[in-house]
C-alpha cells in the first residue's frame, strides 16, 4: 500500500466518523424541510378546496411533487458539501501529517509519477530546508532503472508536494493536483463510504 493510499485510508475511516454526524444533522435538516413542504402542500390544499374542488387533486400533486422536487434537491445539496467538506479534509491532513510520513508520501508518489529519463524535482522552501538528508539517496534507490531525479535548489512556489521537470516541461505533484487528478475516483469512493 502506498503511502498516499494509506492516507487516504486514515482519513476515509475518520471521514466516515464525521460523516455520520454529519448526515444525521443532513436528515433532521431534511426531515424538518419535508415537514414544512407537506404542511404547505396541506394548506394550498384546504383554500383550493374551499375554493375550486375540482381542482383539489391537481393541486395536491404539484404540491407534493414540489415538496418532493425540493428534499430531493436538498439532499442533493447537502451530499455534495460533504463529499467537498471530506476532500477539504483529506488535503487538510495531508498538509498536517508528521514529517516522517509526509516524505515517505513523497518518495512513493516520486516513484509513482516519474518518467524515464533525468529529472528534476522541486520543492517548497519549506520542504526543501526540512528534507530528510537520504531523501534523494532512497528516492533513487526505489525508482525503477532508467529513471532519475536531482533536487533543485530553487524552490518551487508550492505549499506541498513536488514539481518534476523533464526537458522543461513541468508536472504539477502537489497534494491539490494529486486529488484534482483523481476527484472523480475519490468522490466515487468517498460517495461509497457516506452514502452506501
Amino acid at each position: 500500500m502506498s503511502g498516499i493510499d494509506k492516507i487516504i485510508e486514515d482519513i476515509r475511516g475518520e471521514a466516515g466518523q464525521q460523516a455520520k454526524e454529519i448526515l444525521s444533522v443532513a436528515g433532521a435538516k431534511a426531515d424538518a424541510i419535508r415537514a414544512a413542504g407537506e404542511k404547505d402542500a396541506a394548506e394550498a390544499a384546504e383554500k383550493i378546496r374551499a375554493d375550486y374542488a375540482h381542482r383539489i387533486t391537481e393541486a395536491a400533486a404539484r404540491a407534493k411533487s414540489a415538496g418532493e422536487l425540493h428534499r430531493r434537491q436538498s439532499i442533493l445539496a447537502k451530499k455534495q458539501e460533504l463529499i467537498a467538506e471530506t476532500m477539504e479534509t483529506i488535503l487538510a491532513q495531508a498538509h498536517s501529517l508528521p514529517e516522517d510520513v509526509y516524505f515517505a508520501a513523497l518518495s512513493g508518489l516520486a516513484v509513482r509519477e516519474a518518467e524515464n529519463g533525468s529529472g528534476i524535482i522541486r520543492f517548497s522552501g519549506h520542504d526543501l530546508k526540512r528534507l530528510p538528508a537520504d531523501f534523494m539517496t532512497k528516492l533513487n534507490a526505489a525508482l525503477p532503472e532508467g529513471k532519475t531525479l536531482a533536487v533543485s535548489d530553487v524552490p518551487a512556489d508550492i505549499a506541498d508536494g513536488f514539481v518534476l521537470e523533464y526537458d522543461g516541461v513541468e508536472q504539477n505533484c502537489t497534494f491539490e493536483a494529486v486529488l484534482s487528478a483523481k476527484r472523480e475516483e475519490l468522490q466515487d469512493r468517498i460517495r461509497q463510504i457516506l452514502f452506501p
